[in-house]
């Protein structure tokens, strides 16, 4: 769900709310009224999972996060955020927790708010927030398929949510799938597509390909749709194609 600013010619930051549904309608009538003194577009979501793909997707500004998050831990969410990013990021909380603020601060949140903070704070945060930690523009080259996410201009990768600590080979190794879904890759395809070496010994693809597989596999929990095709090579299916 997105709301967007539509005063001006100049884009509006981009906030991205990850909050639970039951919170979201209350969350979303906080941050209106914010946005008519500070303007801001807003993607809501109400997952863990769904929140790492629209951070990868939308490159937002600055991102609010609940702690009381559905999906994939809210803990485990800001690892990944920062990993990708030194967005600002706002941790909202039901109550307030000291232990729960120390732990969102240490991992790497900005702000700790609950209903406690006062709502004429927000704004002037968030305006002050967005300041200071505001990316300069960049242009993305994403290839997409639902599950699997790559960023050539970033040079990163996600899996169903999950980020993936890959090397340089190994990205290039998985670009490729991503490139080609549901073709089979040969062997020889791939010396020349990643090492552009189309007659080296084609042992490496096998050895690169199980270490890929491992990375994937580790970082999402599940079995991974890069398959072997016998004696020729290997065939990436994204989950949920036909």
């Amino acid at each position: 769900m997105t709301h967007r600013h539509t005063a001006g010619r100049a884009r509006p930051p981009l906030v991205l709310i990850a909050v639970p549904e039951d919170t979201a309608v209350e969350m979303r009538a906080l941050f209106l009224r914010v946005a008519e003194a500070t303007p801001v577009d807003m993607q809501i979501v109400h997952d863990g999972r769904k929140a790492l793909r629209a951070l990868f997707r939308h490159r937002p500004d600055a991102m609010v996060l609940s702690l009381r998050l559905a999906g994939l831990s809210p803990w485990r969410v800001i690892d990944r955020v920062r990993d990708m990013s030194e967005l600002p990021l706002l941790v909202v909380d039901t109550a307030y927790d000291a232990d729960d603020a120390v732990r969102a601060l240490e991992a790497g949140a900005d702000d700790y708010l609950t209903p406690c903070t006062p709502e004429r704070v927000v704004g002037p945060l968030l305006q002050a927030r967005l300041r200071r930690g505001r990316p300069a523009p960049r242009k993305t080259q994403l290839i997409e398929d639902g599950w699997l996410t790559v960023d050539l201009a970033a040079r990163e990768a996600v899996a169903d949510g999950n980020f993936l600590d890959l090397s340089v080979l190994e990205l290039d190794l998985l670009t490729a799938f991503a490139r080609n879904p549901g073709q089979v890759l040969t062997r020889e395809q791939l010396l020349d597509l990643v090492w552009h070496e189309p007659d080296a010994d084609p042992g490496r693809v096998k050895y690169a390909v199980h270490r890929l597989r491992g990375k994937i596999s580790r970082a999402t929990g599940q079995a991974v749709p890069i398959g072997s095709v016998r004696s020729i090579g290997y065939r990436y299916r994204p989950p949920g194609s036909s």
